[in-house]
């Protein structure tokens, strides 16, 4: 780096030597980065570390540098704390004043980083007793971007740029004394985000805040708004939720004090932050159930309230949902550069024969009605559209007026729109339930669009679109831009990542079943039983078995992940192992030891590798972990990549944690309090229990809907293509990146459990664990001798990744089932469920 490197002139003023300060809280990390101007790519390049390991500093919880490099970056951090609060007292300005006049030409090439930091003439020899100061509240974005003024602000002479102050990317304008882009209010009326619009306190940008109402708690009905021209009719207040998820990612609880006694510790649930208002285009909600009372067509709307529908035709229907002046269905956006949500409108079985269509859907394969049914004849003529998937449980129609697309999706119940593996019977509720049930979980996540696997999808499409509108100097107009970070562009799997159908892999091995297991990743969760002859003497001799479930465990995987966003790159020559890059490895791991009583980290069976295989990253980075030697053969790996799935985690996380407060498993129960709270949870409302689970569900689903299979039927030849394939998301290698993370997360808190505590496993199904214990209670399974919490092992709680009580039973039935090598992981729930008193 040369004398003018930005990132040199800073570290010319620090002193390395003296005592070392102490490390400031991830957000102060953030914060102190970000006001000093600095991006985590500088800040990497001044710790001589990648930027994903900033990332990894900067997050809660933090993985803490240790060492050489720790000492550096905490040293940086203090000196941006002691320059940011000498200029905070002299009343300056935390941005770069424009250069005068007469500057060498060369200034602008050491402009060419991605954001200059603040230079001051200050060296901390002596470094001061230092204080962190509190954050700056002038750099929260406000909700709504301020335009600037024609005229407002100057240009700077031909050829010279500055960064701006909100982006760091090259701008010729001066905003009040400040180098900045202009932002009109011709632009926001084309839909462009302001520059520079980001959260605060993390670096990876986070969803949008959730549309919501005025009310804070996830049962208080939003407050009616201004009477569409057919007037509502009012109804009781719901008991059931109809308020939204929290926006962005909380503040995570503190961690429990290592003195207070486990069955006395208390978490501080986090700060709900405050609900953005829902927009008055949508201020009847995302939805509505039509249902006929006393014999007319009523709409039920999320928040209690009904509206009589006049349409009696398929055509009529759509025209009325999109027409705001008789209703205000939809939902905002949830990031800047996506789109709003569609209506969605569902029809319960007396709906369904209203519109003259069968209440029964014969084609039960293709789940389809004709095409020359007279209600879609009579839709398509009057010049409405169905996509290519047709009128099936979940039809879309759209008409293309005045250049846009307008659209609604339709739910039909009696045909099954609403799985009964994850709703129950909620498509037989009344309609104002189901409403109020859909709306909820609309607020909460997102708009239902299909099954929770294609809502899950949407969901991570939508948070992080792929393209944004960006303004062309050519074309002088904005265009379509990819956006970085994002999946933005289909790309082939690797041949290890696909599946045995996909093209790559039948133009080798054109038979199905021919490929070698040991060719193909095989990244899933693991499915073990301890040989009934390593069963301890002293484990015979305990009263019961106790089961542990990971809560949400495939959600837990995904925070703060990185998983690839561009193509696979191809190392077939014993490339050195790199646990940053996402991908697949090629490597023996036979030679590695583990005990026996515990099942093999790196395969599903939990049975130890008898070869070379493919592995993803996580698994080879746990091998490392655990002392092994690791030597790739070849390698196929994405150097993009990003914490993609972070705000897809975010957003599920807390509308499990909402729904699962409302039904009294709080993130501040302590862990007796919380094993009560588990064990009667399911006899609260019934609506919220189906909410909890259809959320989770979306979870799993769409991590599954990654790798989405053919159908192998009469219309799919084995090795052809299939549908799934055109999707930006149908990624098999962020599947088994997420997989591989949450098997090795399980796996270290056993293998903990084991080296602190000598408590081995009897059997692994998935997400829960069974163990032999003295009495009912997992409590003894979770503390050392001393009674505390075992370094890192299992913690009860609510949150994804913690664990709950799956159930209890004696010893005998378990001993009698892994004598026949029956699985007693899949069988405890079903056949107990022996609660703790």
């Amino acid at each position: 780096m040369g004398a003018s490197d930005p990132v040199t002139a800073v570290l010319d003023r620090i002193s390395f030597d003296g005592p070392v300060p102490p490390l400031p809280e991830p957000a102060e990390r953030v914060r102190l980065r970000e006001a000093f101007g600095w991006t985590v790519t500088q800040m990497g390049q001044a710790n001589d570390v990648r930027r994903e390991t900033v990332w990894t500093w900067e997050s809660d919880p933090p993985r803490t540098p240790r060492g050489e490099k720790g000492q550096r970056y905490a040293r940086i951090l203090a000196y941006f704390a002691a320059e940011l609060a000498r200029v905070g007292a002299e009343g300056g300005s935390a941005t770069l004043e424009p250069e005068p006049e007469g500057e060498p030409e060369s200034a602008p090439d050491a402009l060419a980083t991605e954001a200059t930091p603040l230079e001051f003439e200050f060296d901390i020899e002596d470094p001061p007793e230092l204080s962190w100061p509190e954050p700056a509240p002038a750099l929260a974005e406000t909700a709504v971007p301020e335009f600037d003024a024609p005229g407002s602000w100057t240009d700077l002479p031909e050829g010279v740029t500055r960064l701006c102050a909100r982006c760091g990317h090259p701008t010729s304008s001066v905003v009040d004394g400040q180098p900045r882009h202009v932002y009109l209010q011709a632009m926001a009326a084309m839909g462009m985000p302001r520059c520079g619009t980001r959260p605060t306190t993390q670096a990876e940008p986070a969803s949008a805040p959730r549309t919501e109402t005025a009310p804070t708690s996830a049962v208080a009905p939003p407050a009616p708004a201004a009477p569409a021209v057919a007037a509502p009719v009012a109804t009781p207040a719901p008991e059931f939720p109809a308020a939204a998820a929290s926006p962005g990612r909380p503040p995570a609880a503190p961690r429990r004090p290592a003195t207070a006694p486990a069955s006395r510790r208390t978490k501080r649930t986090a700060k709900k932050p405050a609900l953005k208002p829902v927009p008055p285009e949508y201020a009847d909600g995302p939805l509505a159930v039509l249902g006929i009372t006393d014999g007319a067509l009523t709409a039920h709307l999320a928040d209690g309230r009904t509206v009589p529908c006049p349409a009696k035709t398929l055509q009529a229907l759509a025209a009325w949902a999109l027409d705001k002046r008789k209703i205000r269905l939809g939902a905002a956006k949830v990031h800047d550069n996506g789109f709003d949500q569609d209506p969605l409108i569902i029809l319960t079985e007396g709906a369904v024969a209203h519109f003259g269509l069968p209440t029964n859907l014969a084609d039960q394969e293709d789940l389809r009605l004709p095409a020359d049914h007279k209600a879609l004849k009579s839709l398509t003529k009057a010049g409405w559209e169905l996509t290519k998937a047709g009128f099936g449980p979940w039809p879309r129609i759209f008409k293309r007026l005045d250049g846009k697309r307008h659209c609604i999706q339709l739910f039909l119940t009696p045909w099954g729109a609403l799985e009964s593996r994850v709703w129950g019977p909620a498509g037989e509720l009344p309609a104002g339930d189901l409403a109020r049930m859909l709306g909820t979980y609309a607020r909460l996540v997102i708009t239902p669009r299909g099954t929770v696997a294609v809502t899950g999808e949407e969901l991570m499409t939508s948070l992080r679109p792929p393209t944004k509108a960006e303004w062309s100097q050519d074309e002088g107009k904005y265009v379509s831009a990819k956006v970085p970070h994002t999946l933005h562009t289909l790309v082939d799997p690797a041949p290890p990542e696909a599946p045995d159908e996909h093209p790559v892999v039948a133009a080798d091995y054109p038979e199905e079943g021919s490929r070698p297991a040991s060719e193909a990743l095989d990244e899933e969760a693991c499915i073990w039983v301890r040989p009934a002859d390593l069963i301890t003497d002293a484990e015979r001799a305990c009263t019961h078995v106790a089961a542990l479930d990971v809560q949400v465990a495939f959600l837990a995987a995904c925070r703060r992940l990185h998983v690839g966003t561009g193509p696979a790159i191809h190392y077939p020559r014993n490339p050195d192992f790199d646990p940053d890059l996402p991908g697949s490895w090629y490597l023996d791991l036979s030679h590695v030891e583990t005990d026996p009583r515990l099942p093999s980290p790196f395969t599903s069976s939990g049975e130890r590798p008898d070869g070379p295989g493919w592995y993803a990253t996580p698994t080879v980075a746990y091998a490392v972990e655990l002392g092994a030697d690791v030597r790739p053969m070849e390698a196929w790996v994405r150097e993009t990549h990003s914490p993609y799935l972070q705000p897809w985690y975010d957003t599920l996380r807390d509308a499990y944690l909402t729904v699962m407060a409302e039904l009294g498993v709080t993130q501040d129960l302590d862990d007796e309090d919380f094993l009560a709270a588990m064990a009667v949870y399911k006899d609260g409302d019934p609506l919220l229990v189906t909410l909890a689970g259809a959320i989770k569900a979306t979870a799993k689903s769409g991590i599954g809907k990654l790798r989405q299979r053919p159908n192998m039927g009469v219309d799919h030849v084995f090795g052809d293509p299939w549908p799934a394939l055109k999707r930006l998301t149908w990624r098999p290698d962020i599947r088994a990146m997420i997989l591989s993370k949450a098997r090795t997360n399980m796996h270290r808190k056993m293998h903990n459990l084991a080296t602190r505590a000598g408590r081995y496993p009897l059997a692994v199904n998935n997400d829960c664990v069974v163990y032999a214990i003295d009495g009912l209670s997992p409590l003894p399974l979770l503390l050392g001798s001393d009674g505390e919490p075992i370094r890192g092992g299992f913690r009860l709680g609510v949150n994804p990744g913690s664990v709950k009580h799956q159930g209890s039973q004696t010893i005998g039935w378990a001993l009698d089932l892994l004598a026949d090598g029956v699985n007693i992981a899949n069988e405890i729930k079903d056949a107990s469920l022996v609660r703790v008193a």
